[in-house]
């Protein structure tokens, strides 16, 4: 893995995690990411939630592809494929 995957995959592993903690600071009543992380937990929709945070993946996915920055693309897709697999692990144990 090249440096530039590799930097991909650190932005793709960290932006659904930025943007879980924006939107719950800007969107819910109560602005604790924590809070809200044990709330999801006890619901059971945690795996929903880390689904539709990897989306924001799927922008910066194509922006990289844009502009040209293929090993980047390639970081950021590796990233959404281990959320993947942690959903499933989640969502069977």
């Amino acid at each position: 893995m090249n440096r530039e995957s590799l930097k991909g995959m650190i932005v793709g592993v960290i932006a659904p995690v930025a943007a879980f903690v924006v939107y719950v600071a800007f969107f819910t009543d109560n602005p604790d990411p924590v809070f809200i992380y044990k709330k999801l937990i006890s619901l059971g929709k945690l795996t929903h939630v880390i689904s539709l945070s990897v989306l924001i993946n799927l922008l910066i996915f194509f922006m990289n592809i844009k502009t040209h920055r293929d090993q980047q693309a390639k970081g950021i897709l590796f990233a959404t494929i281990l959320y993947a697999i942690v959903v499933l692990i989640i969502k069977f144990l």
